[in-house]
C-alpha cells in the first residue's frame, strides 16, 4: 500500500485530502506544520511514496520544508507535489526550482489530484527500477573486467616463464 504524507496547516483541508486519498486506497500520514513533517520524516523518511505540501504555513513554510528535504537528500527519493492556493508565477517557479515534482492550485478536482499522484508514484517507481538496473549492469561490467584481467595475466604468466613472478 502506498504511503502519502500530507503537510497542511488547515485541518479541514488536510482532512478533506486525507479522506479522499484513503478512499482510493492510500495510507495517509498527516502533519499540521512543516516542523511536524520533518520530525515524522526523520523517523521514517524511506517509508513515504510521495508528499503533498502546502506553501503557506505558520512557522516553517513549504519552501523551508523543501530546503530541509533537499539538504537531507530526501527529494532524491520522495516526490513532492505542492497543493496550494498560492498561484503566482513567482511561487510556482520558486517551487519547481526548489525540487518539487508537480504543482496543483486550489481549488482542485480530487480525481485529477489522485491521477497526478498516481502518475508521479509510478514515474518514481520506474526511475528506481532503472537506477537499480544500471547499478546491476555496472557491477556486472566490473566483474567481467576483473575476470578478463585475471585471464590475461595468467596467459602472460604461462607464455613468459622468465617474467612470471613480475606479472
Amino acid at each position: 500500500m502506498k504511503r502519502i504524507m500530507i503537510v497542511e496547516d488547515e485541518t479541514a483541508i488536510r482532512e478533506f485530502e486525507a479522506i479522499n486519498l484513503k478512499r482510493v486506497g492510500y495510507t495517509v500520514v498527516e502533519a499540521g506544520s512543516g516542523e511536524e513533517a520533518l520530525e515524522i520524516y526523520d523517523s521514517d523518511a524511506e517509508g513515504f511514496d510521495i508528499a503533498l505540501l502546502d506553501i503557506s504555513m505558520p512557522g516553517m513554510d513549504g519552501f523551508a520544508v523543501l530546503e530541509e528535504m533537499e539538504k537531507r537528500h530526501w527529494l532524491d527519493t520522495i516526490p513532492v507535489i505542492m497543493i496550494t492556493s498560492e498561484n503566482t508565477v513567482s511561487a510556482v517557479r520558486r517551487a519547481y526550482n526548489a525540487g518539487i515534482t508537480d504543482y496543483i492550485s486550489r481549488p482542485f478536482d480530487a480525481r485529477v489530484v489522485y491521477q497526478r499522484i498516481t502518475n508521479t508514484i509510478r514515474m518514481y517507481a520506474k526511475q528506481r527500477r532503472l537506477s537499480a538496473m544500471v547499478a546491476d549492469q555496472v557491477s556486472q561490467k566490473e566483474k567481467r573486467s576483473q575476470m578478463m584481467i585475471g585471464i590475461l595475466s595468467r596467459v602472460v604468466e604461462r607464455r613468459n616463464g622468465e617474467s612470471r613472478t613480475h606479472v
